[in-house]
């Protein structure tokens, strides 16, 4: 029971870090170039590609977050796969988004979470190891 309980709290405070720095980043993108943002009510390409970067470095700093509430006795690698199929499935069912990205976007999307959250928890597990 306390490793379910563990799993659900890490993948959930996993889910809110990513998608926190994510928002956060998006408004700050947006406030300091709107152009570069949007164009006849359009997401740009060039800041889909901006956001898929950014999406890598907060799945990442998800991933970290999320091995650090499992540590080493929970089961680690199930909350990765949890945290990389939930903000995956969110990903995908999210509608209006996925008509402004495209699905080449949303493929993009999906490959820079597995690797940024097997990032996250790669560096945990090198930076506890040392």
């Amino acid at each position: 029971m306390i490793t379910g309980a563990f799993l659900l709290l890490a993948i959930v405070l996993g889910y809110l870090v990513t998608v926190g720095l994510s928002m956060a980043a998006t408004f700050a993108m947006t406030a300091a170039s709107p152009d570069l943002v949007a164009r006849d009510y359009r997401i740009t390409p060039r800041y889909k590609f901006l956001q898929a970067g950014v999406w890598l470095l907060c799945t990442t700093v998800g991933g970290y977050m999320t091995d650090l509430v499992l540590g080493r006795d929970h089961s680690p690698w199930i909350g990765g796969i949890g945290l990389m199929a939930v903000l995956i499935g969110v990903l995908w069912t999210n509608a209006w988004e996925m008509r402004q990205r495209g699905v080449g976007h949303q493929i993009l999307m999906s490959a820079a979470t597995v690797v940024g959250v097997s990032a996250g928890f790669f560096l945990r597990l090198r930076w506890s190891a040392a």
